[in-house]
């Protein structure tokens, strides 16, 4: 049977906590409808041009939150990333903390984050630290396979005139650059402090897993 594909100009994915919204909000400043997958109006749903979501990276039909690749089809995605070190201390303590139906998607989708019996006996915090840190590469590696261009958030801007040659936008970089480095949907949800994780926290738990994290920060400019 016939499926309507919907072609839309730009998916901007990658892991939770990696800066979707702030990148949102900056093709938003350049005149693009780009929504983003907070169930906040005018956000959670698709965009006229598009959206950010790392729930996109993989074509699951439910996504937890905003809306799924089902009917769409993206002239271009952008795959955004952020230093691991940071994405992997938000995501345990905001994601895998406090939340319960995208843990649940990203255990489904990257099994191998999943705890073994054994590592059930770690501290609370070891325990989400870990998890984290196996999602930020398992989830990059998905988030890679499907994007036409990797970009570092703390160089979005410096991209941006490539970026939008490539999408056929007008590069305002004064007009983007204007948007809050710090936007971001954290304050709404938790009000502790941010933890701060390191390298060693993480070579502790598993080095394995903490040389690959190295190892593919260090391919995308890290």
């Amino acid at each position: 049977m016939y499926r309507f594909v919907e072609r839309k100009r730009l998916l901007i994915t990658g892991c939770g906590r990696s800066g979707t919204f702030y990148a949102a909000e900056v093709w938003r400043s350049l005149g693009l409808d780009i929504r983003h997958e907070r169930p906040v109006p005018p956000h959670g749903t698709m965009g006229r041009d598009g959206v950010a979501s790392w729930f996109m990276t993989v074509d699951d039909p439910n996504p937890p939150f905003g809306p799924s690749t089902a009917g769409y089809r993206f002239d271009f995605v952008l795959h955004l990333v952020r230093h691991p070190l940071k994405v992997i201390a938000s995501v345990a303590q905001f994601i895998l903390q406090w939340g319960n139906a995208s843990p649940r998607y990203m255990q489904h989708h990257a099994p191998e984050t999943q705890l073994t019996p054994e590592e059930y006996a770690l501290e609370p915090k070891q325990q989400l630290i870990l998890r984290a840190a196996r999602y930020w590469y398992h989830w990059n590696l998905l988030a890679q396979a499907k994007a036409d261009e990797t970009v570092q958030v703390e160089k979005l801007i410096l991209k941006l005139p490539w970026l939008c040659e490539s999408l056929g936008v007008e590069c305002e970089l004064s007009i983007a650059d204007s948007v809050s480095k710090s936007t971001n949907a954290r304050w709404q949800y938790v009000r502790e402090d941010p933890w701060l994780v390191e390298w060693t926290d993480i070579e502790t738990l598993d080095p394995a897993l903490c040389k690959k994290i190295r190892d593919l920060a260090d391919s995308y400019g890290y």
